[in-house]
């Protein structure tokens, strides 16, 4: 029996689909504007097929799968943020692309695009709060990530990487 509230439930769900779906397509467009305005690191030159040729177990072929199940390349002189899609369990969905910003906050990071998903989470994701304060302070529980070699730990496991990101803070 279809009910008032069911419709309105229904309409809900796909006024959200429809609110999350064009969010994304503008993050989608604006994501590449603001990689070129930051602050870039210098590139390192590898495509997802070179980083699938790293060993198993490693971060750079977990990296390269990421990026090929995603469809991606990585971006030159932002591949750090690729990286830590990956090293810190996000997916590459709008929500996701926000949580990152936000635990890359809870860790320090005040870049300009950090900064500005802040603000305008705000408005585009009100019922994910709970989830973005989480990734906050999931940032806060991380090691500083601001002076790791990230190229560098690519040849390293994957394993033992998370396990050192998560524990360093814990043992101080």
């Amino acid at each position: 029996m279809n009910t008032p509230v069911k419709h309105l439930h229904k309409i809900t769900d796909l006024l959200w689909q429809l609110h999350l779906k064009t969010s994304s397509f503008v993050a989608h467009l604006v994501g590449p504007i603001v990689f070129n305005f930051g602050a870039k690191e210098p590139a390192w030159k590898m495509s997802t097929a070179d980083l699938l040729g790293f060993p198993d177990g490693t971060v750079g072929k977990i990296l390269g799968e990421f990026l090929k199940k995603n469809k991606l390349e990585p971006i030159a002189g932002a591949e750090s943020h690729d990286l830590f899609h990956v090293l810190f369990d996000y997916e590459s969905s709008f929500k996701d692309e926000v949580a990152l910003q936000f635990f890359l906050r809870g860790n320090g990071k005040n870049s300009i695009a950090s900064f500005g998903t802040s603000i305008g989470a705000w408005c585009v994701l009100p019922g994910q709060w709970s989830y973005l304060r989480n990734s906050y302070a999931g940032g806060k529980e991380c090691m500083d990530i601001s002076q790791l070699d990230l190229k560098a730990i690519l040849f390293q496991n994957f394993d033992e990487i998370r396990t050192t990101l998560f524990k360093a803070n814990k043992t101080s």
